[in-house]
């Protein structure tokens, strides 16, 4: 069959295709972790923690159907190119996750805040289990030092680096999603803490070769982490376009 590389149309029809087939499970899901949320508003660490996992969970399995024979002829006859298909795997994995994450998040923490005030001036339970408390955003609230340094002390929201993040390991385990035939998301991480390792021995061994014996300088440590730091930061912004290239080279394969 002949196409056109990119319509628009048909990247309609796989989103409608998509949340026609799963929209029961998408209301559970986000249903599900609204209601989460109602007990972590307040924890940051634990939120970002379980978006980050859930949302790899997400992403590996999004093309699942490629991985069986008998769901995979029918969904490479479907009447839209790989690119196509990956486009619409990079909006959802990525970008609509992350937007109804944090939905549910203002949902939760909405409901939360109210259901705890409310229990709070009633005032039935021992040891006044429940405290008034003001409504707070702590994903939407500002970045601390640390992270300020990382983005040229420039006053943005604790979401927007968090944000980058989640977009580096939404593309890593997508990629990991096709690549892998079973047990995508465990392997996907094993890759990447196997690859984090080797690639942290190496740096060691270059910086031991490059300063000598100045290594040990508390300034040409800090000379050469700053070199590393900013080099790691530019990695790490060219790394989703990477994976998503790679995806599509896989995905292309698989159709093969």
């Amino acid at each position: 069959m002949k196409t056109s590389i990119f319509n628009i149309q048909r990247i309609g029809l796989l989103f409608n295709r998509y949340f026609v087939e799963n929209f029961r499970s998408e209301a559970i899901y986000w249903g599900i972790m609204a209601i989460t949320f109602v007990f972590l508003r307040n924890n940051i660490q634990t939120m970002t923690g379980l978006i980050s996992i859930a949302g790899a969970f997400f992403a590996a399995r999004f093309f699942r159907e490629i991985h069986h024979s008998s769901n995979s002829v029918a969904y490479f006859m479907i009447p839209a190119t790989q690119l196509e298909k990956l486009t619409v795997a990079i909006v959802m994995t990525t970008f609509y996750y992350f937007a109804m994450m944090m939905i549910a998040y203002v949902a939760g923490n909405l409901t939360g805040t109210f259901l705890n005030n409310a229990l709070a001036s009633f005032n039935f339970l021992p040891n006044a289990m429940f405290h008034h408390s003001s409504l707070q955003w702590e994903l939407f609230g500002k970045v601390n030092s640390n992270i300020l340094e990382m983005t040229n002390n420039v006053d943005v929201r604790y979401s927007t680096p968090f944000f980058f993040g989640f977009m580096f390991f939404q593309s890593l385990f997508l990629f990991g999603g096709i690549y892998f035939r079973k047990n995508q998301t465990l392997k996907t991480f094993a890759a990447f803490i196997l690859s984090f390792v080797v690639l942290g021995i190496v740096t060691a061994i270059e910086a031991k070769l490059i300063l000598g014996d100045v290594y040990q300088g508390p300034k040409n440590v800090e000379l050469f982490g700053n070199i590393i730091g900013h080099t790691v930061k530019t990695i790490f912004y060219l790394l989703p376009p990477f994976f998503w290239v790679v995806s599509y080279f896989r995905l292309t394969e698989k159709q093969a």
